[in-house]
């Protein structure tokens, strides 16, 4: 019974720290980085740049879950969807009048989780043998 439930808070844990990391990533890359950034507010250079800000800090998130986590790491990377689909869903629904269109703040969400899935995937395949064996001839 002990170890079923440290085996929990560990999984609870670890998708609670990535997603810290995956906000503290996006809090820097938007308001250091590229300073009120959104999609009628910034330059093509920007959007890249937060673009860019927002998959490192998604893999990021997705490697400190992954890692944290006792067990299937892609799967645990992967609840990151979670406490991203529940940030995106509240700011949607504080979104007024000449805020970002609906797919932009999706697909930043998406992004996020394409790079937490990237982070687990790494965390996952590493340290696995090769698929691929050559045989030596006797």
């Amino acid at each position: 019974m002990t170890s079923t439930l440290v085996s929990v808070l560990r999984s609870v844990g670890a998708v609670f720290a990535g997603f810290a990391v995956i906000t503290l990533g996006t809090v820097v890359t938007f308001t250091v980085l590229v300073e009120d950034f959104g999609y009628h507010t910034s330059s093509p250079i920007e959007l890249l740049i937060g673009t860019i800000g927002a998959l490192a800090s998604g893999v990021a998130g997705g490697l400190l879950t992954a890692r944290l986590a006792a067990s299937h790491p892609v799967r645990h990377a992967a609840a990151l969807v979670v406490p991203i689909a529940l940030d995106t869903a509240s700011i949607i629904a504080s979104a007024g009048p000449g805020s970002d269109p609906l797919w932009f703040d999706v697909g930043g969400s998406a992004i996020l989780l394409l790079g937490a899935l990237v982070g687990g995937l790494l965390i996952a395949t590493r340290g696995r043998p090769s698929a691929v064996r050559v045989s030596h001839p006797a």
